[in-house]
């Protein structure tokens, strides 16, 4: 019998001790920031004109051998890059994206036949006048012949920091409101921000050309319509305010 007491008061200590150990975990868990906190998304949007845009262009020609494409090739892509230097654009602003010569078959009843070579020489170059830039498409275009490949244009904002601090402005204020709106409707007070997180986006897609373009007369050509338009940078936050 005194056994079983002893043991019974053991058992009572050790419980004891155990709920005591987890009250020090409890607790705090409780009291955290986190677990009284509003949880809400910020959107600010800025808008700019571009500075600077990105031109992809190049040459595409097949013929019966290798050295006949490439020659080709070489001999058109020199005199398109030349008609961009000549328009003021700057070596280091050219860069080659891609050269590739390849076989071309052709498939029919006895199988498939050899029916030449397709060479593929693009680069990409960088306008920073953008007003100069319909002709510059048009005399790159002029000067690579009927081989040309225009494939697109990116407009970009070269330093987009001042309108990226103007839209996290805005998206802080946002979420800031947003914030407010829950607290009040759930009849709770709106604390101190406790953690923010950012994530930041400019908008504007490439605008596509015609997969090839070329002009057979120079003479009274008309110049290629170009908008630039505007830009949105875009900043999106996320911020978690303690409920006070």
């Amino acid at each position: 019998m005194k056994y079983f007491k002893f043991l019974c008061l053991g058992l009572s200590v050790s419980l004891a001790i155990m709920l005591t150990g987890c009250n020090q975990y409890v607790t705090p868990l409780l009291s955290s920031p986190e677990s009284r906190s509003v949880h809400v998304t910020g959107i600010g949007s800025v808008t700019g004109e571009p500075d600077i845009a990105t031109l992809y262009l190049g040459v595409s020609v097949e013929k019966e051998t290798v050295e006949a494409a490439r020659e080709e090739a070489a001999s058109a892509m020199t005199a398109m890059i030349d008609s961009l230097k000549d328009n003021d654009i700057a070596e280091n602003d050219i860069q080659t994206e891609n050269f590739s010569i390849y076989p071309q078959y052709d498939y029919t009843d006895e199988g498939r036949v050899l029916r030449g070579y397709r060479a593929n020489n693009t680069v990409n170059a960088k306008v920073r006048e953008l007003e100069n830039l319909s002709d510059i498409i048009d005399d790159a275009i002029a000067a690579g012949g009927d081989i040309v490949v225009v494939n697109s244009i990116q407009f970009m904002i070269e330093d987009p920091t001042p309108l990226q601090a103007q839209a996290r402005a805005l998206a802080v204020k946002d979420a800031e409101v947003k914030a407010q709106t829950l607290a009040a409707a759930g009849g709770v007070t709106l604390g101190k921000p406790i953690t923010i997180t950012e994530t930041s986006r400019s908008a504007g897609p490439p605008i596509a050309f015609a997969e090839e373009a070329a002009f057979a007369d120079d003479s009274g050509r008309t110049s290629t319509p170009i908008q630039a338009g505007e830009l949105t940078v875009t900043v999106n936050v996320t911020v978690a305010y303690e409920i006070e």
